[in-house]
């Protein structure tokens, strides 16, 4: 985990959350996410998915670095990356601070590897924050076995409605599936300090997923 940036509950032992960042990295904005829920009673690793890469460096949120940034995802070996969010699975179990149980989630590039760990890793919960492309894993929806809660904006550009009633349909029937769309928002709406930001979708998405991750205490 020497690349993983990691946040400490207040007190004792908990639960940990595996928190998988956006396409431009372990941004100051994940790490401020990271003591969020640390505070909240989680023990939380924030990894830097993009470690194998020729460019592993965290992106800045301008128009050159998003183009970096986009450039670098369109790299990734999926199958490779989930293997990584195993081992740092792994390693999040074995901290001493950590009771066992854990939480994956995602926030944009992240929520599609929040999505896979549901349903190819040892995980006890899942959410995902404006993921983009679960629309190209949904052969792995059979699988999932933990229980996900997925957060889209309906107005977001790159996960379109046709998208979002895919993974909706493909859920279906699963009582521990929830996926939700939040009309007006749009990508980035979970995100604090840029434009996209909604405060209220934020708080509410937010404490939709972790009445899941809250049952893991």
């Amino acid at each position: 985990m020497s690349e993983t940036y990691v946040a400490l509950p207040p007190a004792g032992r908990a639960p940990g959350i595996l928190l998988l960042p956006p396409v431009f990295g372990i941004e100051p904005v994940i790490r401020e996410l990271a003591e969020r829920y640390a505070a909240r009673g989680f023990v939380v690793a924030a990894p830097n998915q993009f470690h194998r890469d020729a460019e592993p460096e965290m992106m800045e949120r301008t128009d050159e670095g998003r183009a970096r940034a986009l450039a670098r995802a369109q790299r990734v070996d999926v199958d490779q990356i989930v293997d990584d969010v195993r081992a740092e699975i792994a390693a999040l179990r074995a901290l001493p601070q950590c009771t066992g149980k854990i939480g994956v989630v995602g926030f944009c590039f992240g929520g599609r590897y929040a999505f896979l760990a549901a349903a190819r890793l040892d995980v006890d919960a899942a959410a995902a924050f404006h993921p983009v492309q679960i629309g190209n894993s949904l052969a792995d929806a059979p699988n999932v076995h933990a229980p996900i809660s997925l957060h889209f904006g309906a107005e977001d550009p790159l996960t379109p409605p046709s998208e979002v009633e895919a993974v909706t349909a493909a859920l279906r029937g699963r009582p521990d599936a929830e996926v939700f769309s939040y009309p007006g928002a749009t990508h980035n709406f979970a995100i604090p300090g840029v434009a996209a930001y909604d405060p209220a979708v934020a708080q509410l998405s937010e404490d939709r997923a972790f009445a899941l991750f809250d049952r893991l205490k």
